[in-house]
Protein backbone atom coordinates (compact mmCIF):
# COMPACT_ATOMS: atom_id res chain seq x y z
CA UNK A 1 0.00 0.00 0.00
CA UNK A 2 1.32 3.46 -0.91
CA UNK A 3 0.89 5.91 1.97
CA UNK A 4 1.59 9.64 2.03
CA UNK A 5 2.66 11.17 5.37
CA UNK A 6 2.28 14.95 5.74
CA UNK A 7 3.91 15.92 9.04
CA UNK A 8 6.15 18.89 9.89
CA UNK A 9 7.77 17.30 12.97
CA UNK A 10 10.77 15.30 11.76
CA UNK A 11 10.79 12.80 14.63
CA UNK A 12 7.11 11.88 14.19
CA UNK A 13 7.42 11.77 10.41
CA UNK A 14 10.45 9.47 10.56
CA UNK A 15 8.88 7.21 13.18
CA UNK A 16 5.73 6.80 11.09
CA UNK A 17 7.75 6.14 7.96
CA UNK A 18 9.85 3.46 9.68
CA UNK A 19 6.76 1.80 11.17
CA UNK A 20 4.87 1.69 7.88
CA UNK A 21 7.83 0.47 5.87
CA UNK A 22 8.48 -2.30 8.40
CA UNK A 23 4.87 -3.40 7.85
CA UNK A 24 5.31 -3.65 4.09
CA UNK A 25 3.99 -0.26 2.96
CA UNK A 26 5.59 2.16 0.51
CA UNK A 27 5.87 5.68 1.96
CA UNK A 28 5.92 9.19 0.54
CA UNK A 29 6.86 11.81 3.13
CA UNK A 30 6.20 15.56 3.07
CA UNK A 31 7.53 18.07 5.62
CA UNK A 32 4.80 20.66 5.00
CA UNK A 33 1.36 21.05 3.50
CA UNK A 34 2.39 22.42 0.13
CA UNK A 35 4.77 19.53 -0.48
CA UNK A 36 2.01 17.17 0.64
CA UNK A 37 -0.43 18.50 -1.95
CA UNK A 38 2.20 18.07 -4.68
CA UNK A 39 2.90 14.48 -3.63
CA UNK A 40 -0.84 13.72 -3.46
CA UNK A 41 -0.91 14.09 -7.25
CA UNK A 42 0.93 10.75 -7.36
CA UNK A 43 -2.29 9.16 -6.07
CA UNK A 44 -1.23 7.34 -2.90
CA UNK A 45 -3.64 4.77 -1.47
CA UNK A 46 -3.93 6.64 1.85
CA UNK A 47 -2.93 10.01 3.33
CA UNK A 48 -1.89 10.60 6.95
CA UNK A 49 -1.84 14.35 7.62
CA UNK A 50 -1.05 16.49 10.66
CA UNK A 51 -3.42 19.39 11.30
CA UNK A 52 -1.28 21.91 13.17
CA UNK A 53 1.41 22.72 10.60
CA UNK A 54 2.82 26.19 9.84
CA UNK A 55 2.13 27.77 6.49
CA UNK A 56 -0.52 25.40 5.18
CA UNK A 57 -2.37 23.49 7.89
CA UNK A 58 -4.11 20.14 7.55
CA UNK A 59 -7.51 21.64 6.82
CA UNK A 60 -6.05 23.60 3.91
CA UNK A 61 -4.27 20.47 2.68
CA UNK A 62 -7.44 18.38 2.51
CA UNK A 63 -9.28 21.29 0.90
CA UNK A 64 -6.62 21.57 -1.81
CA UNK A 65 -6.58 17.82 -2.39
CA UNK A 66 -10.38 17.72 -2.70
CA UNK A 67 -10.01 20.11 -5.65
CA UNK A 68 -7.80 17.59 -7.49
CA UNK A 69 -10.26 15.34 -9.39
CA UNK A 70 -7.86 12.39 -9.39
CA UNK A 71 -7.40 12.60 -5.60
CA UNK A 72 -10.91 13.09 -4.25
CA UNK A 73 -11.43 9.42 -3.41
CA UNK A 74 -8.14 8.91 -1.50
CA UNK A 75 -8.80 7.97 2.17
CA UNK A 76 -7.57 10.73 4.50
CA UNK A 77 -6.65 10.38 8.20
CA UNK A 78 -5.95 13.46 10.34
CA UNK A 79 -3.26 13.41 13.04
CA UNK A 80 -3.57 16.01 15.79
CA UNK A 81 -2.54 16.85 19.33
CA UNK A 82 -6.00 18.28 20.00
CA UNK A 83 -9.00 16.11 20.83
CA UNK A 84 -11.59 18.88 20.53
CA UNK A 85 -14.91 17.64 19.09
CA UNK A 86 -15.34 20.78 17.01
CA UNK A 87 -12.00 20.08 15.35
CA UNK A 88 -13.06 16.50 14.66
CA UNK A 89 -16.38 17.59 13.16
CA UNK A 90 -14.61 20.15 11.00
CA UNK A 91 -12.17 17.53 9.74
CA UNK A 92 -14.91 15.03 8.97
CA UNK A 93 -16.99 17.67 7.20
CA UNK A 94 -14.05 18.36 4.90
CA UNK A 95 -13.88 14.71 3.89
CA UNK A 96 -11.54 13.10 6.43
CA UNK A 97 -12.14 9.39 7.03
CA UNK A 98 -10.61 9.16 10.49
CA UNK A 99 -9.03 11.25 13.24
CA UNK A 100 -6.13 10.08 15.45
CA UNK A 101 -5.14 12.04 18.55
CA UNK A 102 -1.48 12.33 19.54
CA UNK A 103 0.14 10.59 21.27
CA UNK A 104 -1.02 7.49 19.44
CA UNK A 105 0.40 3.99 19.58
CA UNK A 106 1.73 1.89 16.75
CA UNK A 107 -1.38 -0.25 17.09
CA UNK A 108 -3.64 2.81 16.70
CA UNK A 109 -1.98 3.66 13.39
CA UNK A 110 -1.95 0.11 12.04
CA UNK A 111 -5.57 -0.50 13.07
CA UNK A 112 -6.70 2.72 11.38
CA UNK A 113 -4.90 1.75 8.18
CA UNK A 114 -6.30 -1.79 8.32
CA UNK A 115 -9.82 -0.37 8.64
CA UNK A 116 -9.31 1.71 5.51
CA UNK A 117 -7.94 -1.32 3.64
CA UNK A 118 -11.02 -3.36 4.57
CA UNK A 119 -13.29 -0.61 3.26
CA UNK A 120 -11.28 -0.23 0.07
CA UNK A 121 -11.08 -3.92 -0.80
CA UNK A 122 -14.68 -4.39 -2.06
CA UNK A 123 -14.44 -1.16 -4.06
CA UNK A 124 -11.16 -2.20 -5.65
CA UNK A 125 -12.55 -5.62 -6.49
CA UNK A 126 -15.56 -3.99 -8.13
CA UNK A 127 -13.36 -1.59 -10.09
CA UNK A 128 -11.13 -4.47 -11.20
CA UNK A 129 -14.19 -6.42 -12.31
CA UNK A 130 -15.42 -3.40 -14.30
CA UNK A 131 -12.00 -2.94 -15.92
CA UNK A 132 -11.81 -6.59 -16.93
CA UNK A 133 -15.35 -6.47 -18.30
CA UNK A 134 -14.46 -3.34 -20.29
CA UNK A 135 -11.34 -5.02 -21.68
CA UNK A 136 -13.40 -8.01 -22.80
CA UNK A 137 -15.92 -5.74 -24.48
CA UNK A 138 -13.20 -3.71 -26.19
CA UNK A 139 -11.61 -6.92 -27.47
CA UNK A 140 -14.92 -8.09 -28.90
CA UNK A 141 -15.63 -4.70 -30.49
CA UNK A 142 -12.14 -4.46 -31.97
CA UNK A 143 -12.40 -7.96 -33.44
CA UNK A 144 -15.74 -7.16 -35.03
CA UNK A 145 -15.01 -3.66 -36.27
CA UNK A 146 -11.49 -4.26 -37.55
CA UNK A 147 -12.22 -7.58 -39.25
CA UNK A 148 -15.67 -6.85 -40.73
CA UNK A 149 -14.38 -4.52 -43.49
CA UNK A 150 -11.97 -7.24 -44.57
CA UNK A 151 -14.86 -9.63 -45.21
CA UNK A 152 -15.88 -7.59 -48.22
CA UNK A 153 -12.31 -7.26 -49.41
CA UNK A 154 -11.48 -10.96 -49.19
CA UNK A 155 -14.91 -12.00 -50.43
CA UNK A 156 -14.47 -9.87 -53.52
CA UNK A 157 -10.94 -11.15 -54.11
CA UNK A 158 -12.07 -14.77 -53.83
CA UNK A 159 -14.81 -14.12 -56.38
CA UNK A 160 -12.32 -12.54 -58.78
CA UNK A 161 -9.92 -15.46 -58.35
CA UNK A 162 -12.67 -18.00 -59.02
CA UNK A 163 -14.22 -16.20 -62.00
CA UNK A 164 -11.32 -14.17 -63.38
CA UNK A 165 -11.81 -15.51 -66.92
CA UNK A 166 -15.60 -15.36 -67.07
CA UNK A 167 -16.77 -12.43 -64.94
CA UNK A 168 -18.90 -9.87 -66.79
CA UNK A 169 -17.80 -6.20 -66.86
CA UNK A 170 -20.81 -5.00 -64.85
CA UNK A 171 -20.25 -7.65 -62.18
CA UNK A 172 -16.54 -6.79 -62.12
CA UNK A 173 -17.40 -3.17 -61.32
CA UNK A 174 -19.69 -4.29 -58.48
CA UNK A 175 -17.01 -6.52 -56.99
CA UNK A 176 -14.37 -3.79 -57.25
CA UNK A 177 -16.77 -1.34 -55.57
CA UNK A 178 -17.27 -3.86 -52.74
CA UNK A 179 -13.52 -4.24 -52.31
CA UNK A 180 -13.01 -0.48 -52.35
CA UNK A 181 -15.75 0.11 -49.76
CA UNK A 182 -14.21 -2.43 -47.39
CA UNK A 183 -10.71 -1.04 -47.86
CA UNK A 184 -11.87 2.56 -47.32
CA UNK A 185 -13.73 1.62 -44.14
CA UNK A 186 -10.65 -0.22 -42.87
CA UNK A 187 -8.54 2.86 -43.64
CA UNK A 188 -10.95 5.14 -41.74
CA UNK A 189 -10.89 2.89 -38.68
CA UNK A 190 -7.10 2.64 -38.78
CA UNK A 191 -6.67 6.40 -39.09
CA UNK A 192 -9.08 6.93 -36.21
CA UNK A 193 -7.09 4.59 -33.98
CA UNK A 194 -3.83 6.27 -34.96
CA UNK A 195 -5.27 9.71 -34.21
CA UNK A 196 -6.58 8.58 -30.82
CA UNK A 197 -3.22 7.19 -29.71
CA UNK A 198 -1.44 10.30 -31.02
CA UNK A 199 -3.70 12.43 -28.84
CA UNK A 200 -3.15 10.21 -25.80
CA UNK A 201 0.61 10.49 -26.29
CA UNK A 202 0.37 14.28 -26.46
CA UNK A 203 -1.26 14.30 -23.01
CA UNK A 204 2.03 12.99 -21.63
CA UNK A 205 4.40 15.05 -23.81
CA UNK A 206 2.33 18.06 -24.95
CA UNK A 207 3.58 20.41 -27.60
CA UNK A 208 4.42 23.95 -26.43
CA UNK A 209 1.54 26.41 -26.60
CA UNK A 210 1.38 28.12 -29.93
CA UNK A 211 3.15 25.36 -31.87
CA UNK A 212 0.04 24.96 -34.03
CA UNK A 213 -2.40 27.60 -35.27
CA UNK A 214 -5.07 27.45 -37.93
CA UNK A 215 -8.08 29.25 -39.36
CA UNK A 216 -10.90 27.54 -37.52
CA UNK A 217 -13.61 28.37 -40.06
CA UNK A 218 -11.62 26.73 -42.88
CA UNK A 219 -11.01 23.57 -40.82
CA UNK A 220 -14.69 23.33 -39.87
CA UNK A 221 -15.82 23.82 -43.46
CA UNK A 222 -13.42 21.11 -44.66
CA UNK A 223 -14.64 18.65 -42.02
CA UNK A 224 -18.31 19.40 -42.66
CA UNK A 225 -18.10 18.97 -46.43
CA UNK A 226 -16.02 15.77 -46.23
CA UNK A 227 -18.19 14.11 -43.58
CA UNK A 228 -21.49 15.01 -45.23
CA UNK A 229 -20.30 13.58 -48.55
CA UNK A 230 -19.25 10.29 -46.92
CA UNK A 231 -22.66 10.01 -45.24
CA UNK A 232 -24.64 11.11 -48.31
CA UNK A 233 -26.23 13.86 -46.21
CA UNK A 234 -25.10 17.03 -48.01
CA UNK A 235 -28.70 18.28 -48.19
CA UNK A 236 -29.11 18.03 -44.39
CA UNK A 237 -25.99 20.06 -43.53
CA UNK A 238 -26.13 23.73 -42.53
CA UNK A 239 -22.78 25.47 -41.87
CA UNK A 240 -22.25 29.02 -40.61
CA UNK A 241 -18.86 29.95 -39.13
CA UNK A 242 -17.14 33.18 -38.16
CA UNK A 243 -13.43 33.53 -38.92
CA UNK A 244 -11.02 32.93 -36.03
CA UNK A 245 -7.54 31.63 -35.26
CA UNK A 246 -7.22 28.73 -32.77
CA UNK A 247 -4.18 26.88 -31.31
CA UNK A 248 -4.58 23.62 -33.28
CA UNK A 249 -3.39 22.25 -36.59
CA UNK A 250 -6.08 22.28 -39.28
CA UNK A 251 -5.87 18.49 -39.60
CA UNK A 252 -6.46 17.88 -35.88
CA UNK A 253 -9.35 20.33 -35.68
CA UNK A 254 -10.96 19.01 -38.86
CA UNK A 255 -10.75 15.44 -37.53
CA UNK A 256 -12.31 16.40 -34.19
CA UNK A 257 -15.17 18.35 -35.77
CA UNK A 258 -15.63 15.58 -38.32
CA UNK A 259 -16.13 13.09 -35.49
CA UNK A 260 -18.90 15.25 -34.00
CA UNK A 261 -20.61 15.66 -37.37
CA UNK A 262 -20.32 11.93 -38.07
CA UNK A 263 -21.99 11.22 -34.70
CA UNK A 264 -24.74 13.71 -35.52
CA UNK A 265 -25.47 11.86 -38.77
CA UNK A 266 -25.43 8.48 -36.98
CA UNK A 267 -27.88 9.67 -34.33
CA UNK A 268 -30.27 11.38 -36.76
CA UNK A 269 -32.26 10.24 -39.79
CA UNK A 270 -31.86 11.43 -43.39
CA UNK A 271 -33.90 14.59 -43.79
CA UNK A 272 -33.21 15.81 -40.26
CA UNK A 273 -30.93 18.87 -40.27
CA UNK A 274 -27.44 18.91 -38.77
CA UNK A 275 -26.29 22.46 -37.98
CA UNK A 276 -22.61 23.36 -37.64
CA UNK A 277 -21.64 26.81 -36.37
CA UNK A 278 -18.53 28.60 -35.18
CA UNK A 279 -18.49 31.89 -33.30
CA UNK A 280 -16.25 33.95 -31.05
CA UNK A 281 -17.44 34.21 -27.44
CA UNK A 282 -15.47 36.04 -24.70
CA UNK A 283 -12.00 35.14 -25.92
CA UNK A 284 -12.96 31.62 -27.01
CA UNK A 285 -14.08 30.07 -30.27
CA UNK A 286 -17.18 27.93 -29.85
CA UNK A 287 -17.87 25.25 -32.47
CA UNK A 288 -21.35 23.74 -32.16
CA UNK A 289 -22.69 20.65 -33.93
CA UNK A 290 -26.43 20.21 -33.36
CA UNK A 291 -28.75 17.45 -34.52
CA UNK A 292 -32.40 16.58 -33.92
CA UNK A 293 -31.92 12.83 -33.62
CA UNK A 294 -32.14 10.24 -30.86
CA UNK A 295 -30.07 12.21 -28.35
CA UNK A 296 -28.24 10.93 -25.26
CA UNK A 297 -29.23 10.58 -21.63
CA UNK A 298 -27.56 12.69 -18.95
CA UNK A 299 -25.66 9.58 -17.82
CA UNK A 300 -24.39 8.97 -21.36
CA UNK A 301 -23.31 12.59 -21.76
CA UNK A 302 -21.36 12.37 -18.50
CA UNK A 303 -19.84 8.98 -19.34
CA UNK A 304 -17.84 9.80 -22.46
CA UNK A 305 -14.81 7.50 -22.67
CA UNK A 306 -12.72 5.83 -25.32
CA UNK A 307 -14.16 2.61 -26.81
CA UNK A 308 -17.59 3.33 -25.34
CA UNK A 309 -20.61 3.23 -27.62
CA UNK A 310 -23.97 4.48 -26.40
CA UNK A 311 -27.16 2.58 -27.11
CA UNK A 312 -25.39 0.01 -29.24
CA UNK A 313 -28.04 -2.55 -28.46
CA UNK A 314 -30.90 -0.30 -29.66
CA UNK A 315 -29.26 1.78 -32.42
CA UNK A 316 -27.72 0.63 -35.68
CA UNK A 317 -24.13 1.80 -35.23
CA UNK A 318 -20.68 0.89 -36.43
CA UNK A 319 -17.32 1.93 -35.09
CA UNK A 320 -15.03 1.66 -32.11
CA UNK A 321 -16.61 4.32 -29.91
CA UNK A 322 -13.69 6.73 -30.31
CA UNK A 323 -15.36 9.78 -31.84
CA UNK A 324 -16.25 11.76 -28.72
CA UNK A 325 -13.01 10.72 -26.99
CA UNK A 326 -11.00 12.06 -29.94
CA UNK A 327 -12.93 15.34 -29.90
CA UNK A 328 -12.48 15.73 -26.15
CA UNK A 329 -8.74 14.96 -26.23
CA UNK A 330 -8.19 17.32 -29.17
CA UNK A 331 -9.91 20.17 -27.36
CA UNK A 332 -8.16 19.41 -24.05
CA UNK A 333 -4.69 19.31 -25.61
CA UNK A 334 -5.31 22.83 -26.95
CA UNK A 335 -6.51 24.20 -23.61
CA UNK A 336 -10.18 23.84 -24.49
CA UNK A 337 -13.00 21.44 -23.65
CA UNK A 338 -15.80 19.34 -25.08
CA UNK A 339 -19.34 20.05 -23.86
CA UNK A 340 -22.40 17.87 -24.54
CA UNK A 341 -25.84 19.41 -24.09
CA UNK A 342 -29.40 18.47 -25.05
CA UNK A 343 -30.40 19.83 -28.45
CA UNK A 344 -33.09 22.46 -29.09
CA UNK A 345 -36.38 21.72 -27.37
CA UNK A 346 -34.77 18.70 -25.72
CA UNK A 347 -34.32 16.84 -29.01
CA UNK A 348 -30.99 15.52 -30.23
CA UNK A 349 -27.57 16.63 -29.04
CA UNK A 350 -25.55 19.82 -29.14
CA UNK A 351 -21.84 18.94 -29.10
CA UNK A 352 -19.57 21.91 -28.43
CA UNK A 353 -15.81 22.26 -28.83
CA UNK A 354 -14.70 25.39 -26.97
CA UNK A 355 -11.16 26.59 -27.74
CA UNK A 356 -9.02 29.57 -26.77
CA UNK A 357 -8.91 32.10 -29.59
CA UNK A 358 -6.32 34.81 -30.18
Amino acid sequence: MNILIVEDELAIRQTLQDLLELNGHTVLAAADGREGVKLAARRPDLILCDIGMPGMDGYEVIGAIQHLPQCRDIPFIFLTARADRDDQRRGMSLGADDYLTKPFSERDILDAIAARVRRLRPLRERVQEMVEQKHRQIGADWSHELLTPLNGVFGGLQLLEAEADTIAPDQLKEVLALIRAGAERQERLSRKLIRFFELERRKITPHPNGTYRCEADAAVATAAERTAQCAGREADLVVQCEAAIVPLSEAYLADAVGELIENAFHFSAPGQPVAVSGRRVDGTYRIEVTDEGAGMTAEERAGVAAFTQFGRGTRDQQGLGLGLAIARSTAGNAGGKLILEPGPNGRGIKAVIELPSG
